[in-house]
């Protein structure tokens, strides 16, 4: 893929949002607010959000109530694994105005690293909450190659959607899989995150947007880059 040359800000964001891949979870679905919400619940704790900075987030949850490791890595696979559960997500700040005006100007992925078994749960979310999403526009996690629980082979799907689709550009929330796109890819990232750990290596081909006060980060921002 060539990038294009001597192009004003303005023409390059647009010549990005032609060809976009974005990511699922916590990037358009508020899932972690839907998993700390139900855990809170179950367990009669008081977690954020925001303290879910990592897939077994839960299991050191789990740990700090006194559970076994396999009993934790159970319950926080049991979470993240809920379809009836995770597709309970409300969409997440800013994405629906977003994704509306990027289906608009170009060709969009959702671009998910979803269990493809989910790949109907998933589609079903979209209709109730952005039908403006088909279904062929909805890619999940490629069969015989995602183990859910292994952060690289879903980073690894991630990637190789991007190169199938030729995306120009990915937004993404988790940073190792940023990294992995970054390194085999041409896309640029733009990357919701509190974590900076990318920032001066990849400074030329990505973008990070932190959360603002005690929210985390949502695509608001985002959406007021593209379409000021």
């Amino acid at each position: 893929m060539s990038l294009p040359e001597f192009l004003t800000t303005k023409e390059y964001l647009s010549w990005l949002i032609e060809n976009l891949s974005v990511d699922h979870d916590n990037t358009i679905s508020d899932t972690k607010g839907i998993v700390a919400t139900k855990f809170n619940q179950e367990f009669k704790t008081d977690h954020q959000t925001s303290e879910i900075n990592r897939y077994r987030s839960l299991a050191d949850w789990c740990l700090s109530l006194g559970m076994n490791e396999d009993e934790a890595l159970a319950v926080n696979h049991r979470y993240w694994y809920d379809q009836k559960l995770i597709n309970q997500a409300e969409p997440k700040s800013g994405a629906v105005e977003f994704l509306k005006k990027a289906n608009r100007v170009g060709r969009l992925i959702i671009n998910s690293s979803r269990p493809f078994e989910q790949r109907e749960s998933t589609i079903t979310w979209y209709k109730e909450h952005m039908p403006f999403i088909k279904p062929e526009q909805i890619v999940v996690g490629l069969p015989d190659v995602v183990i859910p629980g292994d952060a690289f082979s879903q980073a690894v799907s991630k990637v190789w959607v991007v190169r199938l689709f030729g995306c120009r550009a990915h937004v993404e929330d988790v940073v190792s899989h940023a990294k992995l796109i970054l390194d085999h890819t041409n896309a640029f990232v733009f990357l919701l995150s509190d974590d900076a750990s990318l920032d001066r290596r990849y400074q030329t081909r990505l973008m990070r947007f932190g959360g603002i006060g005690n929210q985390p980060p949502g695509m608001t921002m985002l959406n007021q880059l593209f379409f000021p």
